[in-house]
């Protein structure tokens, strides 16, 4: 018996991990990120105007503001998955079907349609798909998943010239179709999550002796139950902290290449080259803050990585040698890559492994509302000074480095 219970018991959960940072590599790499590229060949093709660009970017993000307030709403985790299951294949359709209504009108509901998607994607997946992992493994396949985010950009950036040409209905099918070797392994996990909820639900059924709780979960339609979130004072500075990252995640990371063409005088094809040390950074920022040894505090490895971007965005914004300030953007981008996948993993350790999903949709939710609420301000600000968004950037990302300080201490704190 205790020969089959060992054979029954996962080493590491594969494919939890492969579709959680498959849901990133769609839900942030492809429908948010990838839209620079596309959004380009639209604008070459006069589907749209070059400031459309920016606005699809919000309209997306606004998507994902209510698809976040969604997936906190969803208390089950059978019904959680049956909807991840509805927003990955809203997702990839999408992809094909944008191209087919080539006007801002069709693009801005496709937009806010695939926001929400991508909201159910990012917000939903992290946490089911490394449930089963031993907390010792959790950091490392945090850093695996968000690198998602930037590895599948990269990928189809790389690609895409290769496979098309000028064809902006091409450039989106062909992203589409990539999208879809990423939807493999998440309908996979899904599927497998769903039998094992319906497993349970029958154990209850059959189970005379069983407990209040797993009573409940039969009269609710069985499955598990996420818990209330308990927010604690170091959670609350901890979310308001997310909320900062949020909003100084857009000076480098929108605009970036504006400020080398604008200051630099390079062209726009200097200006890519060098916004891809950003999706470099950002992919080994995530992978890197998952190598440290487990000894370390988390909280220890996200105040180091804000000091990391702290440097970096002072170089960025100080220095007036083109291959210091592609080295501050990178820094920056290693911050962002490392932050984002620590903040699930020190969630995990405070509210525990069933109430990480809708701890992170609310701090998912906050990043975004930082980041939308910073958009339309630098964009004002853009109108008259494109240098001070940076300078703007670099205080809030100061701000960031003693909110995250605070944070810390108040963790550990609470701890003694």
């Amino acid at each position: 018996m205790t020969h089959l219970t060992e054979m029954k018991e996962p080493s590491y959960d594969y494919l939890g991990v492969i579709a959680a940072s498959s849901a990133l590599a769609i839900g942030v790499g492809l429908q948010r990120t990838e839209l620079a590229v596309l959004g380009n060949m639209m604008v070459e093709a006069k589907w749209i105007n070059s400031d459309n660009i920016g606005q699809l970017v919000g309209l997306n993000l606004a998507g994902y503001l209510a698809g976040c307030v969604h997936q906190t709403r969803i208390k089950r985790e059978d019904q959680s998955l049956r909807m991840i299951r509805i927003a990955l294949v809203v997702c990839v359709l999408i992809f094909f079907i944008e191209p087919l209504f080539p006007s801002m009108g069709w693009n801005t509901i496709w937009r806010l349609v695939s926001g929400w998607g991508c909201a159910h994607l990012v917000t939903g997946l992290p946490g089911f798909g490394t449930r089963k992992l031993h907390p010792d493994q959790k950091r490392l396949a945090m850093g695996i998943i968000f690198a998602g985010a930037g590895i599948a950009p990269l990928l189809d950036s790389v690609m895409l010239p290769l496979f098309v040409k000028s064809s902006p209905v091409a450039a989106w099918d062909f992203t589409g179709l990539f999208s879809i070797l990423f939807a493999i392994p998440i309908w996979l996990l899904i599927s497998r999550g769903l039998a094992e909820e319906r497993e349970v639900k029958l154990s209850n059924q059959t189970d005379n002796n069983s407990s209040s709780s797993s009573s409940q979960d039969h009269a609710n339609g069985g499955g598990s139950v996420s818990g209330a979130v308990n927010w604690s004072p170091a959670l609350k500075i901890f979310a308001l902290t997310t909320l900062l990252y949020g909003a100084s995640q857009v000076s480098i990371l929108t605009y970036q290449p504006l400020y080398v063409t604008s200051v630099f005088k390079v062209s726009t094809e200097v200006a890519s080259n060098s916004f891809a040390l950003v999706g470099f950074g950002y992919t080994l920022g995530a992978i890197i803050a998952g190598l440290v040894p487990k000894k370390i505090p988390t909280d220890s490895v996200l105040l180091a990585s804000v000091v990391i971007g702290t440097f970096g965005t002072c170089l960025f914004v100080f220095s007036r040698v083109l291959s210091i300030v592609n080295f501050g953007a990178f820094l920056f981008a290693f911050w962002n890559g490392a932050y984002i996948g620590l903040i699930v993993a020190r969630l995990t350790e405070v509210v525990g492994p069933h109430v990480v999903r809708p701890a992170w949709a609310l701090f998912s939710f906050l990043l975004s509302i930082g980041f939308v609420s910073m958009t339309f301000i630098a964009g004002y600000i853009s109108t008259f000074s494109v240098p001070l968004i940076f300078y703007v950037g670099l205080a809030l990302v100061v701000i960031n480095l003693i909110l995250m300080s605070i944070t810390a201490y108040s963790f550990k704190k609470q701890n003694l």
